[in-house]
């Protein structure tokens, strides 16, 4: 299904994103559109995608200017996607949208939080836009009521995403696809973390691999519905396992996949702001 997207530069635009955000989170957590438009006329960005034939919005994108380690960077807040576009590429082309913007501005660096036991937001991320991360943040927005973070701790990823990188440019195309889970456990991949029988396994010990796997659950949101318990001790499992990993100076840079299992390869960090490639197994 064709779609456009427009750049926002009113009050009607940012008030169309209102119905996604209360559709999606619901309406707990909603952004107001004057805080929207008061972004968007200093510096910041919403953009709005449209399927061809429909006046209601069918996703969005907004981000803000910030500074991180005494650099600029784009802080993208917000993406959704209603769910009879989701798979089409329109989150992809609005994430386009916004690169584009920050590339104008001469800024090299956007970042975001992610919940790391979302393996689809996770796929998004990592394979198709070639992110990585290097920070856990435990519980990071506090208690949330939305439908997505109810009843669990708001553990974040942060995210970053080096749009001007050739890696960015490949991924974007298509060009450089992730290996398989099953290519990884065939090179003999340590894992530091692996699901038994449904439950999360101990956590190795880093011990200096090259290459590290990190098992998620499949589906949290299932998970949560079916057994909330079980959702929980996933997240504290994958907490402990990611700042273990992190500290020892790890980072994600993809997430895998083979059949109904999925898991983040990390490896050594990356010097900052530059993958360099290392997401290829050895």
């Amino acid at each position: 299904m064709p779609y456009r997207i427009e750049i926002a530069r009113d009050i009607a635009a940012c008030a169309d994103t209102v119905p996604i955000q209360r559709e999606v989170w619901s309406a707990d957590v909603v952004v107001p559109p004057q805080l929207l438009l008061a972004t968007v006329r200093n510096g910041g960005f919403v953009a709005v995608g449209y399927a061809d034939g429909d006046d209601s919005a069918a996703g969005f994108v907004f981000g803000f200017l910030g500074i991180y380690d005494y650099h600029f960077r784009h802080h993208s807040h917000m993406l959704a996607v209603r769910a009879p576009h989701r798979g089409s590429g329109l989150a992809v082309a609005l994430k386009e949208a916004q690169r584009d913007h920050c590339l104008d501005q001469g800024i090299e660096v956007m970042g975001w939080t992610m919940d790391p036991l979302e393996a689809l937001n996770a796929h998004f991320n990592f394979t198709k836009l070639g992110t990585y991360a290097r920070e856990y943040h435990r519980d990071f927005y506090g208690a949330m009521p939305d439908r997505l973070n109810a009843d669990m701790p708001s553990d974040r990823l942060y995210v970053e995403w080096p749009i001007g990188n050739d890696r960015t440019y490949r991924r974007l195309r298509g060009d450089d696809p992730a290996p398989s889970l099953e290519q990884a456990e065939h090179e003999e991949v340590q894992y530091l973390l692996r699901a038994r029988a449904g439950h999360p396994g101990a956590a190795a010990d880093p011990g200096g691999a090259t290459h590290l796997l990190l098992e998620i659950p499949a589906n949290v949101q299932e998970l949560k519905a079916r057994d909330g318990a079980l959702a929980l001790e996933w997240r504290l499992a994958v907490r402990a396992a990611f700042e273990s990993a992190f500290a020892a100076g790890y980072a994600a840079v993809e997430l895998l996949r083979s059949g109904d299992r999925v898991a983040y390869l990390l490896v050594p960090q990356p010097r900052r702001g530059t993958p360099d490639g290392s997401a290829q197994l050895a």
